[in-house]
């Protein structure tokens, strides 16, 4: 006999696994600081690569005044400024990953936890239509 309700919950269940629950069965794979320190050094190597393509094009943008000004221009200066702005990003970009990532990982957790409850569920129905199966056979 068909149990709609262990349908139900079984439909429930593979919809979560075909959407949220690959993400959130990747991210379990972590404790909650190590799986925000690789976010974090995601964010950190992002920056740095950007920073370092943006600066190049700046470059190429401005050769030919930086060619023309070559003798005059104060590259301490200019290179404490892109210093100053690459550690700006750097900090905004940690703290933003740290506190979106800390709260993924946390809604993640309390999906895969609202699932493995509904798994329970899904068990105990199992082990009920077992047991009244044995029953009907004796």
């Amino acid at each position: 006999m068909v149990n709609n309700e262990k349908i139900r919950l079984m439909t429930k269940l593979a919809v979560y696994e075909n959407t949220e629950g690959k993400d959130d069965m990747r991210v379990a794979n972590y404790f909650r600081s190590d799986y925000i320190r690789h976010e974090i050094l995601k964010t950190i190597l992002a920056v740095t690569l950007g920073t370092i393509i943006l600066v190049a094009v700046v470059l190429c943008y401005q050769m030919e005044y930086l060619l023309d000004n070559a003798l005059i221009l104060n590259y301490k200066l200019i290179g404490r400024q892109i210093l100053s702005y690459y550690l700006i990003l750097e900090v905004v970009g940690v703290a933003v990953t740290w506190i979106v990532h800390r709260i993924a990982y946390l809604r993640s957790h309390h999906r895969l936890n609202n699932y493995y409850r509904i798994l329970g569920k899904v068990r105990k129905i199992e082990e009920k239509e077992e047991w009244d199966k044995d029953m009907e056979e004796e």
